[in-house]
């Protein structure tokens, strides 16, 4: 965390915008007709042009909202403009029932973390949410969207650790 808030906000800024345009070139994107994506806050990989671009795309967006603990569910949002202040200060959506998200086949997940291992395991930052999440939902393809100070030589895994497919870095698309 600290070599990811190390990076000025200028290189930040550059290499979140070199991600996104590895994500769009990305064809599990390009064929994806609905992203599941995280809202950053504090340094991660920036995603709130994904999200607005994603829309302008014509694919069904879907974010993330806090329920309790190690659970959430995903919400199809129609504007950025939706998201509100929730746990922990992250922009969430209000949540309503027929807005529930249900991953189908051909669905992309954007997934956040604090560090990455080139076998695909994750360090996120605790809860254990998206981990609970992935695990009922084996089928989706999922991309982990990472600054390369991220990446490390190997991150411990759990049984319940979910591995992620993919993950690209402001260098390019490491596959898992």
């Amino acid at each position: 965390m600290k070599k990811r808030a190390g990076l000025p906000l200028e290189e930040r800024n550059m290499a979140s915008a070199a991600i996104a345009r590895h994500l769009f070139s990305f064809p599990p994107y390009e064929k994806a007709c609905e992203i599941y994506c995280y809202v950053s806050v504090r340094h991660e990989v920036e995603t709130s042009c994904i999200i607005r671009e994603s829309l302008r795309a014509g694919k069904r967006v879907a974010v993330p909202k806090v329920l309790g603990k190690r659970n959430m569910e995903f919400y199809f949002i129609d504007r950025a403009e939706e998201l509100l202040p929730g746990g922990w200060g992250i922009p969430e959506p209000e949540g309503r029932g027929e807005r529930l998200a249900l991953p189908g086949k051909d669905a992309l997940f954007i997934v956040p973390g604090v560090a990455f291992d080139r076998t695909g395991t994750r360090l996120g930052y605790g809860g254990g949410f998206y981990d609970a999440y992935l695990s009922r939902y084996p089928h989706c393809q999922t991309a982990a969207l990472a600054f390369e100070v991220q990446l490390t030589e190997r991150i411990p895994a759990a049984c319940y650790d979910v591995r992620i497919s993919t993950i690209i870095t402001e260098k390019g698309i490491v596959t898992c």
